[in-house]
């Protein structure tokens, strides 16, 4: 399927996510309710703060990460409102002109947010950005977006599962813009994600070292 590795990045998705567990479990609460309470107007800041996140935790392993940084996302407030905003309107587009076609424009611009909050594009070069860039491997990205879709709802059908299921989708889709373009001062593209490695033990004092 192209470049579009779905097992892959779902693994590693999980790989990441299992590590910092109850952080994630409480993003993914933010994002849930500030979405919600607003009518989904903070859906892009804080998805971006998300994204953020997860990005540093791709460049820099040894990064813990803290809820209090999805606030990153409101620094980049006004282009991750309008890319939530004009994004979110093309892909409706597909509703409106055939019921999958929604899964065909959101495939188009998934990688619109991403590009914001870790190039610190503007919404429209974003948007455009990522048109150019998934239509290169279009089925492969619409299958994507199914699959996280019905990850996402078979969570909001069990109870609070969505508390791991969207945790789900924004890492894979981290994954997946790393893997298309790379991170600026980080993992080039296509680079999987490396733990990072437990200091050793320090060896107890030896006999007439005086500690």
């Amino acid at each position: 399927m192209g470049n579009v590795k779905i097992g892959d990045w779902l693994s590693e998705a999980w790989t990441i996510i299992s590590e910092d567990l109850v952080t994630h479990i409480l993003l993914a609460l933010i994002v849930w309710l500030g979405t919600g309470i607003t009518g989904g107007l903070l859906s892009g800041p804080l998805m971006g703060g998300y994204l953020w996140i997860v990005f540093k935790k791709m460049k820099d392993p040894s990064y813990t990460p803290q809820v209090g940084d999805i606030a990153k996302g409101f620094e980049n407030f006004v282009q991750l409102l309008l890319v939530g905003i004009v994004a979110g309107i093309i892909a409706s587009v597909g509703v409106i002109a055939c019921g999958v076609g929604v899964f065909f424009t959101s495939a188009l611009v998934i990688l619109a947010l991403p590009l914001v909050v870790e190039r610190n594009m503007g919404f429209w070069p974003a948007i455009t950005e990522s048109i150019n860039k998934t239509k290169q491997d279009l089925m492969g990205w619409v299958v994507f977006v199914l699959v996280v879709g019905l990850l996402n709802a078979l969570g909001g059908a069990v109870a609070i599962g969505f508390l791991i299921t969207l945790p789900i989708m924004v890492v894979a889709l981290a994954i997946g813009y790393r893997a298309v373009y790379g991170l600026s001062g980080g993992a080039p593209a296509a680079a999987g994600y490396v733990a990072p490695t437990p200091e050793p033990p320090m060896a107890p004092p030896g006999p007439g070292t005086g500690v």
